[in-house]
């Protein structure tokens, strides 16, 4: 049932591309919850996928902006995560800086039509967000069960 629904997933996502529908976005003046924002940096990255496995720069630079431009944290979840890190939020941060200023990059690469660069800042984005993941995820996921 789980691989039915993210098939069914990927192909909503798929056809809304393919089709030109989007779906709302939030404002940017809304704030998330840190679950809901992976979810959306998790779709662009999709998108980006696509673009890249099918040269379209497009794709590239729409997922790349949209990683860049994502709702901030809320407030809660924000003193959520400061307080579960502490002295370790600066790396949190670090990672975010990591991923956001190569989103950037990645945006001038597939403007640029640079598929060789395209790929190197992809790279650098999913083991910046896996190494964050691996070093912070299951820690967060206890203090918002917790709390």
């Amino acid at each position: 049932m789980k691989n039915r629904i993210t098939v069914f997933t990927l192909l909503l996502i798929s056809g809304s591309i393919l089709t030109g529908l989007t779906f709302e976005e939030p404002k940017q003046d809304e704030s998330l919850d840190l679950q809901t924002i992976m979810r959306l940096i998790y779709t662009d990255m999709q998108i980006i996928n696509e673009g890249i496995y099918t040269e379209n720069f497009n794709l590239i630079e729409q997922g790349a902006a949209a990683i860049n431009e994502h709702p901030p944290l809320s407030d809660e979840t924000r003193a959520l995560v400061k307080k579960t890190l502490g002295e370790r939020m600066p790396a949190f941060g670090q990672y975010d800086k990591l991923v956001h200023d190569t989103a950037d990059s990645l945006k001038v690469a597939a403007a640029e039509r640079n598929m060789e660069s395209v790929l190197d800042k992809y790279q650098i984005i999913q083991q910046g967000c896996v190494s964050c993941h691996a070093s912070f995820r299951n820690e967060i996921i206890r203090a918002r069960s917790v709390n």
